[in-house]
């Protein structure tokens, strides 16, 4: 069985990657997590000059989703350059360099240093949803405006300068809040010669509040922050659809990863590789190698070899659809239950909308003449005792 992906010609021994999160605060960090099965680690975002965090800066959200507005690193490009890079390169994974400028030539002098100092990959941001409001009330006079989601060309022009500066494959990542343009954007990028797109990073701004006083839960002016983490997996999911239908050059999906299933969802959508972080930030970083034996045991199950035996599968089962006249099914297909699995744990009664489910001897009984095929107590089975196939 064989496990390796190949980036833009850089091959990894494994398609999990921590994204760019704490868990590349540095040359440390990077060597502890790389030892859970990794195929390359991404630093935290590179800045020239340190910059401190305004606290408090993260928070949990109901089902494993995070809300924060943590800078780049706060060790300095130097500090990377000439202390950090060697640490981590000890780690023996390839290492995605997460960087960015405060101007144009700025993005390039640290993409040369980071090539410089060991990196496999330049990895080049989009936008921080929710930075401007930070960074304008910390510099007084500084206006930042709102990230331009229709236009991709001056962010493509970037791509296109860093490129030509480096030597080694240059990656732009994505934020979500690019999901309705997404396929605009990764066409500018790929044309302006981007050797691979990660997607997606934080969706924003968002906010919470604290109900005891009043007070937004994270600093700031106002308490905004970008949303990662599970909440917005569906929305990336359907991202890397889209570019991986548009352009040719390899995807890295990111967001809301918390199981093989989800990492296996983001590969038969189109992903080359996956990368996490939120998941192994509340759960630890066994959850890197966990996730990567998962996608073994599915591979074994399944008779797969290789990544590339179920990569972009649901591209082919779309295209099925239309061939098959199947696009739009609306007879009903009542669920079955398989007795032997089911717990009676009456999640689907209770969940069901339309009242055509009571349980009986703790099994579940569903009245024909009630349901609606909507196929929701199908997905709330805790042990998957429902079946229900529309597209058997």
């Amino acid at each position: 069985m064989d496990l390796r992906v190949d980036i833009a010609g850089v091959t990894l021994n494994s398609p999990i990657i921590s994204s760019s999160s704490i868990d590349g605060m540095d040359g440390d960090r990077i060597c502890a997590v790389s030892e859970y099965k990794l195929g390359a680690a991404t630093t935290k975002t590179i800045v020239k000059d340190m910059q401190q965090d305004v606290l408090p800066n993260m928070k949990a959200v109901r089902g494993q989703s995070m809300m924060n507005c943590v800078f780049g690193t706060n060790l300095t490009a130097e500090q990377w350059f000439n202390i950090e890079f060697p640490k981590a390169l000890k780690a023996g994974i390839p290492i995605i360099a997460n960087m960015a400028g405060t101007n144009p030539d700025e993005a390039i002098e640290l993409a040369k240093g980071c090539e410089a100092a060991g990196a496999s990959f330049i990895e080049y941001p989009t936008a921080c949803p929710h930075m401007g409001n930070i960074l304008e009330a910390m510099f007084p006079g500084l206006k930042i405006p709102l990230p331009e989601v229709s236009d991709p060309g001056d962010y493509a022009r970037q791509i296109e300068a860093v490129k030509k500066a480096v030597n080694i494959p240059v990656i732009a990542k994505f934020s979500s809040i690019y999901h309705l343009t997404c396929k605009t954007w990764a066409r500018a990028v790929e044309d302006a010669g981007a050797d691979a797109i990660s997607a997606a990073d934080s969706i924003g701004p968002v906010m919470g509040i604290n109900i005891e006083d009043g007070e937004p839960l994270l600093g700031g002016p106002r308490g905004y922050s970008g949303l990662t983490g599970a909440a917005i997996k569906p929305l990336v999911l359907r991202m890397v659809l889209e570019i991986t239908e548009e352009v040719k050059i390899p995807v890295i999906g990111i967001g809301g990863i918390s199981s093989a299933e989800e990492a296996i969802e983001y590969i038969m959508a189109g992903a080359s590789a996956v990368a996490l972080s939120s998941e192994c930030i509340f759960n630890g970083y066994e959850r890197y190698g966990k996730i990567y034996d998962g996608i073994v045991s599915f591979m074994d199950r399944k008779g797969y070899n290789s990544i590339a035996d179920f990569k972009g599968l649901t591209h082919k089962k779309i295209k099925e659809r239309f061939e098959k006249k199947r696009e739009i099914i609306q007879e009903i297909i009542v669920p079955e239950c398989n007795t032997q699995k089911c717990i009676g744990c009456g999640k689907c009664a209770t969940g069901c909308a339309f009242g055509a489910i009571t349980m009986k001897d703790k099994k579940p009984v569903f009245d024909e003449g009630l349901c609606h095929g909507c196929g929701f107590c199908t997905s709330v089975c805790p042990v998957k005792a429902l079946r229900q196939e529309y597209y058997a």
